[in-house]
């Protein structure tokens, strides 16, 4: 009698000098998959990007002590930095699960089920989950980024991705589950290939327009916390990032038919090519049309938030069970 084949699913961790939260990281994966993940074929694939810190070190210490969860364990690591966008790519080519998560390895997986919340329909490009954020140790709800999330959702629902992503909407990356023959497409890969530090827009545009009737779902469940740190801030700052957008803007303005759209797009490569906050609110023409969708189904957006519960007390709780998990492991490595 033949084994009955498990579904597979695979972590995919990109990190970068990541030595003070890889820990917590791995630990979160550790917890789905001793709670949820009886059933599954478990992979794991680590892309670090020449870390100069002991991210490596406490990767593979972590893997060799835990490998017994995985059926397939990968690290690759780049002689030099290479840029997420590569880094990504080289995991999706050395990938072998049905379905995966892409996560930075500073950020913290929930409690949720992460395994189950990848059984969307057919015609989903991706789905994405609610906010929390991790600064420092402090685990909190940024209202704010909830409600230009539901909003986004409200005014963009019945709009085509590609719509939703070229123009002003909100989505929280580490929150963010693609489908996985929407990441294994090679043009979505080729296209990825283009760009250094920023991968989360580019594989949005390429699947947009890729997979122009599939949808985005957006769901009451927190699938990872996401930490803000300095290391965030200089990523923003740099120019290695500027390039990628200024580049992305450029691409879409060059391929967009609408002379109405090319101006929404150029007003918004304007304005961030300034990285003037007032210019910014004050010019962007895309700023002005969100507000005004906003305001003309702020009922509707009332309501859906007035609803929302993240349970913001259990997520503490489950954070402070990673983090003292994660501080136990390092002290046995000495």
């Amino acid at each position: 009698m033949q084994d009955e084949i498990k579904p597979s699913f695979a972590f995919l961790v990109v990190a970068f000098n990541h030595e003070d939260f890889i820990l917590e990281h791995l630990e979160s994966i550790k917890y789905l998959v001793q709670t949820h993940g009886a059933g599954w074929d478990v992979d794991v694939i680590v892309n670090d990007d020449c870390s100069s810190d002991q991210t490596r070190t406490f990767v593979d210490r972590w893997l060799a002590v835990n490998a017994s969860m995985f059926r397939h364990i990968k690290t690759l690591y780049n002689p030099k930095n290479l840029g997420t966008c590569a880094s990504v790519n080289n995991m999706l080519n050395h990938m072998l699960a049905d379905r995966c998560k892409l996560t930075a390895g500073d950020d913290v997986y929930s409690f949720e089920n992460i395994f189950e919340l990848t059984k969307y329909e057919p015609n989903t490009a991706m789905v994405s989950g609610r906010a929390l954020y991790l600064i420092g140790d402090l685990l909190s709800e940024n209202r704010l980024s909830n409600t230009l999330a539901t909003a986004t959702q409200v005014i963009y629902q019945n709009d085509s991705l590609l719509h939703r992503f070229k123009h002003l909407s909100y989505c929280n990356a580490p929150n963010l589950l693609y489908a996985t023959e929407c990441l294994l497409n090679p043009n979505v890969q080729a296209y990825l290939q283009r760009f250094d530090v920023v991968e989360d827009w580019p594989l949005q545009i390429a699947i947009a327009r890729e997979y122009p009737l599939h949808i985005f779902a957006l769901i009451d469940k927190v699938f990872v916390y996401y930490r803000r740190t300095l290391g965030s801030t200089y990523i923003v700052a740099n120019q290695r990032f500027m390039k990628d957008k200024l580049q992305i803007y450029n691409d879409l303005i060059q391929k967009e038919p609408s002379a109405v759209e090319r101006l929404r797009l150029s007003s918004r490569r304007f304005c961030f090519e300034t990285q003037n906050r007032w210019v910014n609110k004050f010019l962007n023409l895309d700023w002005y049309l969100f507000l005004v969708s906003c305001a003309a189904k702020v009922l509707k957006v009332y309501q859906q938030e007035a609803s929302l519960d993240l349970l913001l007390e259990s997520h503490k709780l489950h954070y402070a069970s990673i983090r003292s998990n994660s501080e136990a492991f390092w002290l046995s490595m000495d």
